[in-house]
């Protein structure tokens, strides 16, 4: 942008300009901030006031440069702006663009798109050889979705849109399910990097308690999640909901689990290396190491955890399967009874993510 912009070079910018960027041009390390400071620089030499007898001009420029930054904002906030394209897939009549980075998983890329005004999630997988973990994923999510309609527990579960396939550049067809993003939220994972000492245990108890009742609806559908891990739980901190994502993993209870995330080996019950049929007392292993987790701890929770609540999740990591807790809605109420007796009645207690 020139020095001193005048409406005149202003109107020959903007007449010239095809995109945001063409008109505001590069933004620096903070875009918003940048957007912002080049709009004010652009509405003063465009606005009427500051142009005697040029009220016409300087009111249709004022109207154009108002558009072009709703349409820089709207770029920004999909991270589409100064970007090439990462991404761009069509299904039916749908078309889905993505700019920004994918976020990378165990074993597909992550690309937020925009669908005509919405946005999805696109999960593509990252070898033609995951296809059919995707594919269990989008049976799982098709029926939670016809199950679960209208009932409030469908909030602890992702949204599924479609699937279909995707022909990469070598050819190789590459499943796809697309998701309704989730806003304001945090994996597990985020969470233990901000607090790598572990939260309280009464900010920790409203994450347990939805894992729980995300995995009592699923058990009770016959399902197991089978990868209860930190980035698999999505916590929002306005209204406290927790969502349990990443259905790749998921199958019948009675089934072994197909596959395990190399990341997190070690979270895993011993009849998952054995190869052993996955239950429910599967998922609620997984489910307590990630609340010893929470709570600072690591093959065991931590000495300062309420002894009450100790034993509890001790009775989910019991080794053997048989003797672990099975009945997450039964784990669900007596966590509960334990929360009332060390806390009392149930209070909204803010949490608090930079």
């Amino acid at each position: 942008m020139p020095m001193a912009l005048t409406l005149d070079n202003l109107i020959q910018q903007m007449l010239r300009a095809s995109e945001p960027e063409d008109v505001f041009g590069k933004l620096g390390g903070n875009p918003e901030e940048g957007l912002r400071r080049q709009y004010r620089a652009m509405a003063v030499a465009a606005h009427p006031d500051h142009n005697p007898g040029q009220w016409a001009a300087a009111n249709e420029a004022f109207r154009q440069l108002k558009g072009w930054y709703e349409a820089a904002q709207r770029k920004l906030a999909d991270g589409s702006y100064d970007r090439a394209e990462r991404i761009r897939a069509t299904s039916g009549g749908r078309t889905y663009v993505g700019y920004a980075d994918p976020i990378c998983g165990d074993l597909c890329d992550l690309f937020l798109t925009r669908c005509g005004t919405d946005l999805a999630l696109l999960k593509v997988a990252r070898s033609p050889r995951s296809s059919d973990l995707l594919q269990a994923e989008a049976r799982a999510l098709r029926r939670i979705d016809k199950d679960l309609a209208g009932q409030p527990v469908r909030a602890h579960f992702p949204t599924f849109i479609e699937s279909f396939t995707l022909r990469d550049t070598t050819g190789s067809q590459r499943h796809v399910n697309v998701l309704r993003p989730e806003h304001d939220t945090y994996t597990l994972a985020e969470v233990l990097q901000t607090y790598p000492r572990g939260i309280h245990p009464a900010d920790a108890a409203w994450m347990f308690n939805r894992t729980l009742a995300a995995l009592g609806t699923a058990h009770g559908m016959g399902l197991v999640h089978g990868a209860v891990l930190p980035e698999h739980v999505l916590i929002r901190p306005s209204d406290h909901n927790g969502i349990l994502l990443d259905w790749c993993y998921s199958g019948s209870i009675g089934e072994p689990i197909k596959a395990i995330s190399r990341t997190y080996a070690d979270d895993y019950p011993p009849e998952v290396a054995a190869k052993q049929a996955a239950t429910s007392a599967t998922d609620l292993y997984m489910a307590a190491r990630l609340m010893v987790r929470l709570l600072g701890g690591g093959d065991e929770p931590p000495d300062s955890t309420p002894k009450p609540i100790h034993a509890l999740l001790r009775a989910c990591l019991i080794p053997a399967p048989a003797r672990r807790h099975s009945d997450a809605w039964q784990v669900l109420d007596d966590f509960h009874t334990i929360l009332g007796e060390l806390y009392g009645p149930p209070t909204f207690r803010p949490f608090r993510m930079p």
